[in-house]
């Protein structure tokens, strides 16, 4: 029989439990450490996440915004080429008409003012849009920066909450170790 053997037999049953609880113990260390390692492998995805879902949104936010810039700028070149062509149409009958009688002239200005009306009311309208396609981009804007908060402070709280699991678990440790000093020291 070997010397380990024969001290293994002769190890008082307190001894033998205390080296038991030593292995358990350290086998608890252990997976408590992979465990921490695990969190934190966690947290770190969980920020990348967050992060790459915040630039996939702004990214989105900033595509839709120059969407309707050029939506806007459509808009504004349709309006004035329509302005151009009502001025071009305008004089063009103007000049028919002066050439014309008397009696058209008073047709002439009928038209006149049926064409200002109808030139007012079309830049009334576009303006009313341009108005409407601000109000829109800033209310993006605001909304756009409300969710950038929002995720900061997602961010914020995600990190206070692994801060928090992490000191339980030091301080699990330390409490263990101290336990585990103890149960040596009382050999």
């Amino acid at each position: 029989m070997s010397d380990i053997a024969k001290l293994v037999e002769e190890e008082p049953d307190e001894l033998r439990q205390a080296n038991l609880q030593l292995r358990q113990m350290e086998q608890t260390v252990f997976a408590l450490r992979e465990e921490l390692e695990r969190l934190q492998v966690d947290k770190e995805q969980a920020v990348q996440d967050a992060v790459s879902n915040s630039v996939d949104e702004i990214k989105q936010l900033k595509e839709t915004a120059q969407a309707l810039r050029d939506e806007l700028e459509l808009h504004r070149a349709a309006a004035e080429t329509r302005v151009q062509e009502a001025i071009a149409a305008s004089a063009s009958e103007i000049k028919q008409l002066k050439e014309t009688s008397q009696a058209l002239r008073e047709e002439l200005e009928r038209l006149q003012v049926e064409k200002a009306d109808a030139v007012q009311e079309a830049t009334r309208a576009g303006q009313d849009e341009i108005r409407q396609l601000k109000e829109t981009v800033a209310s993006l804007r605001d909304e756009l920066e409300t969710m950038r908060f929002d995720n900061i402070e997602k961010m914020q709280e995600q990190e206070r909450i692994a801060r928090d699991e992490l000191g339980q678990l030091q301080q699990t440790v330390v409490e263990m170790r101290t336990e585990l000093e103890r149960l040596k020291g009382g050999k």
